[in-house]
């Protein structure tokens, strides 16, 4: 086993700096035993509360007055457990948590719906389970209706250890360790749930980060703060790539230290300062203050024409389809910023059997891929892309390939990205049949296309992204 670099954080008996360490050295998966003690952690810290399995609430047939209502539910508040729950909630077995939530939602729908949300939440029962659920609501003039279907689960106190879960859902619960530890960080305070719609929205005045989830994010940091000052005696380059690897996660979960942290590196200066290598030590501070400003709302500016002139440099076949690739996924990461995250690059799917080439987590809230989820109802929480670096059209093989990374689980919706397209009506055809028999969707991107959505994003022209990708998608669906 490898020797650990990190402080062990107490709440959860290092699994969560192990965790962390562990991917920054590419280490296997997450370790059952890691996954118990943090269970544990949950328990002895009471973060495990009313889990919703199904909820119908039926619109009563006879009229309350506004008054009436008001005064009911002030009654109802003072009950022990309000009737309108146990009467309309069953829940889970056991008390849970919603360890990832991954519903969105739309109101005033071609459906007749007044409110409408799916997609999926993870949950981690204190029975040791973790089990991913399929989600869908609605309010209409029958009332309101919550339901949960399970997709996939993974028991802590199993004999086996995780395998991949890469074609898994559960892998919004998991990842690479990071994914784990950004859900642990974001766990919310439980609160006592007076009304069934409770379950799916969360008033803004109980929406408060656990006490739980404070601990990690501090004790994280605290190995962070002890890894600095073990660099200040003794300097090491692997130790220095981890303490820069850490601080780019937390970060990147917008997660500054403590003031505390801060005052504690200066403490830490004055009394060692005849004795340390002063020049490292103002550098790993540099890191912090780094880490620790204020967040910079700009958006990023990308230097098109550089990017330009990389793409005009790769030439179609075999020999560049690396470096083709690299430039597509760093060209689409800036494009897409804002709606696109958690980008990967030659990703296994189906048990290792298939590999993708880039896969976007869908985040977006009002731009072309919000469009097409909430709009068009287009499940697409994944965006699969291809990048095909030939000379000729991509062919039905191409486009097939594609097809088959698309599925009810992962996502409907994928990008064929190519140097060039001579005739477009046949590969139209191609994507056009897709969505005819599988229901598929499929667009295609060329090299001018690449560049003209650069330009668009150099320029801060969101809305001109919008548009050029809806024109796109218009001739797919619209024939036009």
């Amino acid at each position: 086993m490898t020797q650990c670099s990190l402080q062990p954080d107490i709440l959860t008996n290092g699994a969560i700096t192990r965790i962390l360490e562990n991917n920054w050295r590419n280490e296997g998966f997450i370790k059952n035993e890691d996954l118990k003690h943090i269970h544990k952690a949950l328990i002895d810290n009471n973060i495990f509360g009313e889990v919703a399995e199904r909820i119908y609430v039926p619109v009563e047939e006879n009229k309350v007055e506004m008054g009436d209502k008001l005064i009911k539910g002030i009654m109802a508040a003072s009950e022990p457990v309000p009737e309108n729950k146990t009467k309309h909630v069953h829940l889970f077995q056991h008390k849970g948590i919603v360890l990832n939530d991954g519903i969105y939602g739309a109101g005033f729908g071609r459906f007749q719906y007044i409110y409408r949300c799916k997609g999926m939440r993870i949950h981690w029962f204190e029975s040791g389970l973790i089990k991913s659920h399929n989600i869908y609501s609605t309010i209409d003039e029958n009332g309101f209706m919550y339901q949960t279907q399970e997709l996939d689960r993974w028991d802590i106190f199993g004999e086996n250890e995780i395998v991949d879960i890469s074609s898994s859902p559960l892998e919004e619960a998991f990842g690479n360790g990071e994914v784990l530890i950004a859900n642990l960080v974001q766990i919310k305070e439980n609160f006592s749930r007076d009304y069934p719609i409770e379950y799916l929205l969360h008033p803004p005045d109980v929406e408060k980060l656990s006490a739980f989830s404070i601990q990690i994010c501090e004790q994280i940091w605290d190995a962070i703060m002890n890894l600095m000052k073990e660099l200040a005696f003794d300097f090491d380059n692997d130790k220095t790539e981890l303490l820069t690897y850490l601080t780019e996660f937390m970060e990147s979960q917008n997660i500054p230290p403590a003031a505390y942290h801060v005052i504690s590196l200066f403490d830490f200066y004055r009394e060692n300062q005849s004795r340390i290598d002063k020049d490292e030590f103002l550098k790993f501070m540099s890191i912090i203050r780094k880490h620790s400003g204020p967040e910079n709302p700009s958006v990023t500016i990308i230097d098109a024409n550089s990017l330009f002139q990389e793409l005009e440099d790769i030439s179609p076949g075999k020999e560049g389809a690396t470096a083709y690739h690299d430039l597509i996924f760093r060209s689409l990461t800036q494009i897409f910023e804002n709606s696109l995250k958690r980008g990967k690059k030659e990703v296994a799917m189906h048990e290792g059997r298939k590999r993708v080439d880039i896969v976007f987590d869908n985040h977006d809230t009002n731009g072309f891929f919000a469009h097409i989820r909430d709009r068009n109802d287009i499940f697409c929480p994944k965006i699969f892309i291809e990048c095909k670096n030939y000379s000729s059209d991509p062919s039905n093989p191409e486009v097939d390939q594609l097809i088959g990374r698309l599925g009810n689980l992962a996502g409907k919706f994928g990008i064929l990205i190519c140097r060039e397209v001579m005739n477009e009506d046949v590969l139209m055809k191609r994507c056009r049949d897709a969505m005819i028999k599988n229901q598929d969707y499929i667009i295609w991107l060329e090299d001018k296309d690449i560049k003209a959505l650069l330009k668009l994003k150099e320029t801060l022209n969101e809305e001109g992204i919008i548009d050029y990708l809806s024109t796109k998608w218009d001739r797919l669906i619209l024939d036009n």
